[in-house]
């Protein structure tokens, strides 16, 4: 079993990456956490990194302007292990994150011409909210779509002569050799 402990409106299980927090109260009390979430913790993005060693360095912060609106800060930055699609071998990609979001209370509407205009996402506020899932989606967003080198190495078929060319291979197939 494992233990919990609550500190203020954070319950914290093993660090950051078992946090869940009243939003609001966060927000509005001005809360901060840190810490570091071991890449192998986030199955959704497991399935696209080559290796899943090393973590993922975390801050979140709370705050309320002088509208009474709340938001969260988030801080990430790590660097990720992806496979270039020019030559397949792997790519490292280094990870910086900076989101602010806009936290909506149950009932209110959504601010639709702000979010453009502000540069923030609303999410909804919660009286329980599990950071591990915010945390992830943020960091697939922040994946390229296409992850490369900036320069490739050859393939080492082709440089050290290995094997046929696959053309040569169907130019005899064509030729019924």
């Amino acid at each position: 079993m494992f233990m919990s402990r609550q500190l203020g409106n954070v319950s914290k299980r093993s660090g950051i990456a078992g946090a869940i927090i009243n939003s609001l109260a966060f927000a509005h009390e001005g809360g901060r956490l840190a810490g570091q979430i071991p890449l192998a913790e986030l199955p959704r993005l497991a399935d696209v990194l080559v290796d899943t060693e090393g973590v993922i360095d975390c801050e979140l912060a709370g705050e309320q302007d002088r509208g009474d609106k709340a938001y969260l800060l988030l801080r990430l930055a790590g660097c990720l292990k992806l496979r270039c699609q020019r030559c397949l071998e792997t790519v490292e990609v280094a990870l910086q994150v900076s989101s602010r979001f806009l936290l909506v209370p149950p009932g209110q509407p959504w601010p639709d011409d702000e979010l453009a205009e502000d540069g923030f996402d609303a999410i909804a506020a919660e009286m329980e909210m599990a950071l591990l899932p915010l945390i992830e989606d943020e960091v697939l967003l922040a994946l390229p779509i296409a992850p490369r080198h900036q320069t490739c190495k050859v393939p080492a078929a082709y440089v050290e002569g290995n094997g046929p060319s696959p053309f040569a291979v169907l130019g005899k197939l064509k030729k019924g050799v």
